[in-house]
Parts: structure tokens; sequence; C-alpha cells
């Protein structure tokens, strides 16, 4: 996975990205970003063979502000911007697996709430984004709530999200419309962008819909004009790669001719014997417990394992577990571990959290 790290270059805010493992930069990808400035994304930068930078925003990574408090509106217009970014990308075909829904590096305006977020152009990228449902779930189990008020009324939002069958972006900005009405007078609505009377219409060249650009502006909003004869005088078209994903975009001679075979990634595994429920351990910090939003492996029906009560590490490829002070104790093949002390896995060892086993296998 690649290493990321906000700071700040110019009084913007400057993410750096090195590459790790298989990964490595996607041309094709990367001189899209770097030729159409689209609203609400940073612009990537390649600063050496295995290193990228993110800038274009001033602002502060989401995670501070939801940590700082939020009220019902401020709540609601966070999480209408980011779902007017997200549905620009859908509907753009972006491939969304590549787009960081980490809120550590999300940035946002903290009185606008203006949201930016950045997409990792890279093969082989092992993705810092888990789904926009575990996204707001995320944010929702970080925000610090301002009264009880808003604690309801989160929580009746996100218990709508996990219960819809299949998530839509757009019925969730319909059902945030009418929990929230206040909040559009303020919030920008992708769907209501027009283009100036006075502005040039671009000529829709065969197949390519360009970003339309806004009068005044360096950046683009996608939108798709009705076709149009071309203007005797034309000013060149931005390169635009129209759609990134795989059943919807256009064949460039540049996607083929650098694509590979993909290499499929082994990672340890945990197995619940009660269940035979197995686990990928795929991600650095890998949380155990029974409370479903703050874990990564939740283990229902077993009132004496703890919220959070273990996390494994992973560091230069080998797993280290840590008991969370839990009520119950975490044992390594019947040996009690130490509360707020590492200790490391090996291939075949039993895991116990209270009275629950489970196998570790390592890669």
């Amino acid at each position: 996975m690649a290493k990321l790290k906000f700071t700040e270059k110019n009084g913007e805010v400057c993410i750096h990205c090195r590459f790790v493992g298989s990964e490595m930069l996607n041309e094709a990808e990367y001189r899209y970003f770097i030729d159409n400035r689209i609203k609400g994304w940073l612009v990537p930068h390649s600063t050496a063979a295995d290193k990228l930078e993110f800038t274009g925003a001033k602002g502060v990574p989401l995670i501070n502000v939801l940590k700082g408090g939020v009220d019902t509106k401020k709540y609601f217009r966070i999480v209408s911007n980011l779902l007017d970014i997200l549905e620009v990308a859908e509907s753009a075909g972006f491939n969304m697996q590549n787009i960081v829904l980490d809120p550590d590096f999300v940035t946002i305006a903290p009185d606008s709430c203006e949201i930016h977020l950045f997409y990792l152009p890279l093969w082989y990228n092992e993705s810092f984004n888990d789904g926009i449902v575990n996204c707001l779930r995320k944010i929702s189990t970080y925000a610090k709530y301002a009264d009880q008020s808003t604690y309801a009324h989160i929580d009746s939002f996100m218990n709508y999200v996990i219960g819809m069958r299949i998530f839509s972006i757009h019925q969730t900005k319909a059902h945030i419309r009418e929990t929230c009405p206040e909040i559009f007078g303020q919030s920008y609505d992708h769907r209501q962008f027009s283009r100036p009377a006075s502005q040039e219409q671009p000529v829709r060249t065969p197949r390519v819909t360009p970003p339309v650009q806004q009068s005044g502006s360096d950046t683009h909003q996608f939108n798709i004009p009705k076709p149009v004869k071309a203007p005797a005088v034309q000013k060149p078209e931005p390169k635009v790669l129209p759609s990134l994903s795989e059943e919807k975009r256009q064949p460039l001679p540049e996607l083929i001719k650098q694509e590979r075979p993909h290499v499929e990634k082994k990672y340890p595994t945990l197995t619940r014997r009660a269940t035979g429920i197995t686990v990928n351990i795929d991600r650095p910090v890998f949380r155990i417990g029974k409370e479903r939003d703050r874990v990564d492996f939740c283990i229902t029906e077993n009132r004496t394992v703890s919220r959070v009560h273990a996390t494994i590490y992973t560091r230069d490829g080998s797993c280290f577990i840590e008991d969370n002070n839990s009520t119950n104790k975490t044992y390594i093949n019947g040996t009690a571990v130490l509360p707020d002390r590492e200790i490391k896995l090996k291939n075949g060892d039993v895991l116990t959290l209270s009275n629950e086993d489970f196998d570790f296998v390592d890669a």
C-alpha cells in the first residue's frame, strides 16, 4: 500500500505519496489529472520515479474537523459535498477504488466545508478505499457530536445507509435533502451547473465528451451538452480520458500498451472456528471486536468479546497482536497477551479472544 503523508506547501495542502511493492505510475491516468483541473480534486505532480505530490487546495484533514465537533448541519454539509464529488467521479467512469477515502487524507476547508479528494493513478494499487459506505461509517464514528439531537440525526442517517440493499449516491443525497434541506442553499450541486450564455460551446468530438470549463475559473465540471455545430474558429480542446473504468473507458493506446497481468497479493488470514469465516488481514492496522463500526473483523453473538478487543499490526511482512486492555483477555496458544504489548504471530498460531478461537495463517 502506498505511503501517504499530509503536509502543507506554499499555503496549500500537499499530500506526499510514495509507491511500495508492485505499485507503479499509470501514466494515462496521471496525465488526465494533469491536463484537466477538475473541481474537488487535487492535482498530482511526479517528484521522483516512485513519488507523487498532490496539491491544489487550502484546508486541513477531514479527521481534524470531525474531532473538533460537528452539529447536524455541518455533518450533512460535509457528507453532501463529498457525495457530490463522488457522484461526478462515478458518472465519469473513474476507477472508484483508486479514490482515497481515508478521513486522514480527505481535505476540507473548515469554514465552507469544501471537500477535495485525490485519485491514485497507480497500477496494482492497494487501495485506501474500502467503499463509500465504510467511509461514511468512519466519518460518523470519528465525529464529535455537538448534542444529542445531532447524534440522533446521524444515527438515523447511518441506519438508512446501512439498510440500503444496494448503495446509491443519488438516493442518499435525496435522503439528506429531506432530512436537512436548509444546507442546500450553501452546498454546490453538480447537476445544476450550466454554461454561461456568452461562453463558446466546444466542439463535441466523436465518442469523447470533454469537461465543461467554467467562466473565470481554471477548474472543469463534467456536463454532457447537446450536440452542436462546430464554430468557425475553434480553440484546441484539452486532452480528456473519457472513462477510467473497464466497462466505460474508450481504449486508448497508452492504456492498452501498459496493461500488465494482475499479480494477486496474498494476505495473512484469520479464521473464526465457531463459524468457519475467514478474513484477510489486508491493512496495516486490523482491529477485532464486537462493535461493528469500529473494527475490521466483527465478532457477533458473543458478549464476552470487548468492543475493540485486540489489534493486529502488519509491519515488514510480519503480524503483531496487541490486547486493547480487554475485559476477558487475549491469548496466543493459551498464553495470555499482556495489554498494550505487541506479540509476533507465527503461522499456525491459535488466537483466543475471551473464549473465541481463531486460526492464524501467515501469507
